[in-house]
């Protein structure tokens, strides 16, 4: 039988600060630039349309969409056309050298481990496709595409905080939801991953908010205990946290 992990990166595999200190910042400072140099591309086209017809201004022109994508950068927007232009940057940026990402020191462990025992690792993440990829090949730790299966983002996976979205990874990976393991610092992204017959384990890292809901906790891929019997679901194991109480928190 086949089994699955699927990992959020913010806040679980990567730090939630890195990538607002670092990433949002140069997108935003480099959009107006690097959309004169690619916006004829057609995914950069398809794109910035797709952000007018949003916002509800078809008709805008380039500087005025570029200006909407910054408003959008500066607050976090959850949009399908700024992840994918924001993924074409960070790529070309990581590619070149402008840009290093952040991936926990926990995390290639992991990978290393799960994998070997046969598990397949995914990828769930509003950012895109290609924003994920080229993340996890140009981190610190060296080229870690080789230990992941799968990508999923807004586009492609559905939104992070709706259980058929979860159902509908499950079909693509065809895995059994009772044979996936979902790995996630927001409540909300647990409930959803639950209620669509997902196993759940909430990240609490050192610099992120408290997780909150009633998932097992741990703080470091480390505390996972990934059998291969999944019957009654992943425990953490040496430091793992208990589960929090319902309401404790709140998702982000």
């Amino acid at each position: 039988m086949s089994r699955a992990v699927v990992l959020d990166v913010e806040g679980t595999t990567s730090s939630v600060g890195y990538v607002h200190d670092r990433l949002f910042p140069y997108a935003s400072q480099v959009l107006g630039s690097w959309v004169v140099t690619h916006g004829g591309e057609p995914a950069v086209a398809d794109a910035l349309r797709s952000a007018a017809r949003i916002a509800g201004r078809p008709d805008a022109g380039r500087d005025e969409i570029v200006d909407l994508l910054r408003d959008w950068i500066q607050r976090d927007a959850k949009v399908a056309p700024l992840k994918t232009i924001q993924g074409l940057i960070w790529q070309d940026a990581l590619a070149d050298g402008a840009l290093v990402s952040h991936v926990y020191d926990d995390v290639p462990r992991a990978l290393r481990a799960w994998t070997a025992r046969g598990w397949t690792v995914h990828i769930f993440s509003s950012g895109s496709v290609a924003a994920q990829r080229a993340w996890f090949r140009h981190s610190p730790h060296g080229d870690l595409l080789p230990y992941l299966t799968g990508f999923f983002d807004l586009e492609n996976g559905g939104a992070k905080r709706e259980p058929d979205s979860y159902r509908s990874i499950a079909r693509s990976i065809g895995t059994d939801p009772a044979s996936i393991v979902f790995l996630s610092d927001v409540a909300a992204e647990l409930d959803a991953a639950r209620a669509a017959g997902w196993h759940t384990v909430a990240v609490q890292r050192d610099d992120t908010p408290p997780v909150g809901g009633d998932h097992s906790v741990v703080t470091t891929f480390d505390q996972l205990d990934l059998r291969d019997d999944l019957t009654g679901g992943p425990r953490p194991v040496g430091h793992g946290l208990p589960a929090a109480r319902p309401g404790a928190g709140g998702p982000r």
